[in-house]
C-alpha cells in the first residue's frame, strides 16, 4: 500500500516544507534510526517525524528537523503499530523564489 500525504507545518524544515508531499509505503522490512515515518499519533493526528531511537520492545522515539518542531518529550514513545508508513520520497511544492 502506498499513500501520498501533504506536509503541514514547519517541523521538518528545511528537509520538508509546508505544502510538500511525502510518498509513503507500508511495505518495509524494518524501521531503523534515521528513517522518516508518518504516524497517526493518538493526540496529534498524522505527523511526519524522524526515528531517533528504537527501544528494545520496538517503541519509537521520534523528532523533527528544527527548533519549531514539537519536542520529542511531548510526542512520547510511539507504538510501531501507529506507523502509517515509511517515507520513500518527497515532492516539493512549487514555491516562489525569495528575493534578497
Amino acid at each position: 500500500m502506498f499513500k501520498l500525504i501533504k506536509v503541514q507545518g514547519e517541523s521538518m524544515s528545511p528537509l520538508l516544507e509546508e505544502g510538500d508531499f511525502v510518498f509513503i509505503s507500508r511495505w518495509y522490512r524494518k524501521l531503523m534510526i534515521g528513517h522518516l515515518v508518518v504516524v497517526d499519533h493518538a493526540l496529534y493526528g498524522y505527523i511526519v517525524k524522524r526515528v531517533l531511537h528504537i527501544a528494545p520492545d520496538g517503541q519509537l522515539w521520534l523528532g523533527g528537523e528544527n527548533n519549531k518542531s514539537m519536542q520529542s518529550e511531548k510526542i512520547g514513545w510511539v507504538s510501531p503499530r501507529r506507523v502509517i508508513g515509511k517515507v520513500i520520497t518527497s515532492i516539493r511544492s512549487s514555491r516562489p523564489t525569495k528575493s534578497v
